[in-house]
């Protein structure tokens, strides 16, 4: 079943319905989806190879329409699905969509990619969700706490300068240079590797008091003065929020669809679309095991009720490390977009798992600025 946040449903459970309901709900969604026109009973009259009246047909859509799965324009006797009726749609009753062999060898491309960051494989990978469904796609790295560090190491690389590298995960890790006005020796770099390792790693920040730090300052002797910059940066690090951020592509694809031929409508999309924090935050308050399926007003990010958004998170080593989805219109093609989302994710995983991938850690260079 797809994801989505919080009892979304509104009552549409698998039991609500009876089969020949479903049925006819499912041929409305699928009709709407194709051509994006209202639906009448004359149309709905054989229905998986079994002819039904047009009476039956109007009885049923009454039933559906007082149950609020579907509804009538004002200027058509037909009948669109509502929030309601997709909802249950993408839950219980749409197809499972085969992706043709173009689609899997343009999945594949991204699991060959010889990239070595994950940046560069998602921003591949927006281009090509948008490519493949015209509609907006986005991709989201989520935020990286710091935390503690699990180790440290110190570099020589002068007697004026030395490296600092701060490695919190595998993934994370922050290499600082640092320079000193007293001559150091590769000994003293050595040791304040040692003391920095003793101190701070496998410990929380709160844990380095100004005691710590002296007694640090007492043990590097000559060398004292390195330790207060060095300490400035182990905090940041500790500390550190990176990531967190969203990419777009493809905006202009929405601009095709009748939902958005409206300008106060092309506006509100822009304007949730710049919300990039909004998006990053729905991405991470989703669940991560599923394929996230936010119709209408559903979504924590207001996108309006014509829109929706299907996204997927991206795991390596059992931690979220994006995610990538697209926005689209409410009545968008969801087996399909659901089947290739899932596809492209997996894809993506496959891409990172394939080596020692960059994972976007905070700063992976060194920092050219003194200290």
């Amino acid at each position: 079943m797809a994801g989505r946040g919080g009892s979304k449903n509104n009552g549409a459970e698998n039991g609500g319905l009876s089969e020949r309901q479903k049925l006819i709900l499912r041929e409305i969604v699928d009709a709407h989806i194709r051509n994006g026109e209202p639906i009448g009973s004359k149309a709905l009259t054989n229905i998986g190879g079994r002819e039904y009246s047009s009476a039956t047909i109007r009885n049923e859509m009454a039933a559906l329409e007082e149950q609020g799965y579907i509804e009538s324009p004002h200027t058509s006797s037909g009948r669109v699905p509502t929030e309601l009726g997709y909802r249950f749609y993408v839950d219980w009753l749409r197809h499972r969509y085969e992706m043709t062999a173009r689609e899997l060898e343009t999945l594949h491309s991204v699991a060959a990619a010889k990239a070595s960051e994950l940046d560069r494989i998602l921003e591949t990978a927006t281009k090509l969700a948008s490519a493949m469904t015209n509609y907006t796609a986005v991709a989201v790295t989520p935020k990286r706490t710091g935390g503690v560090v699990s180790r440290f190491e110190t570099v020589y690389l002068n007697e004026h300068n030395l490296l600092l590298v701060i490695m919190i995960t595998e993934d994370n890790i922050r290499t600082v240079r640092i320079s000193s006005e007293q001559p150091l020796t590769p000994e003293c770099v050595a040791r304040l590797g040692a003391l920095l390792n003793r101190f701070a790693a496998g410990v929380t920040a709160d844990s380095i008091t100004l005691a710590v730090i002296m007694e640090m300052e007492a043990e590097m002797g000559a060398w004292a003065s390195l330790v207060s910059p060095i300490m400035k940066n182990v905090y940041e690090a500790m500390n550190d929020k990176s990531g967190g951020e969203v990419r777009v592509d493809g905006v202009n694809n929405l601009l095709q669809y009748p939902e958005y031929s409206d300008i106060g409508a092309v506006k509100d999309l822009l304007s949730m679309i710049d919300r990039r924090d909004d998006i990053a935050k729905l991405v991470s308050d989703s669940p991560t095991d599923d394929t996230n399926v936010y119709i209408g007003s559903e979504n924590a990010v207001d996108i309006g009720g014509n829109s929706s958004i299907v996204f997927r998170t991206i795991k390596h080593n059992g931690e979220v490390v994006g995610a990538i989805g697209v926005i689209g219109p409410r009545r968008m093609d969801y087996s399909r977009i659901m089947t290739l989302i899932e596809g492209l994710a997996g894809s993506i995983a496959d891409a990172v798992s394939q080596g020692d991938m960059a994972l976007p850690p905070g700063n992976d260079t060194p920092d050219d600025g003194e200290q």
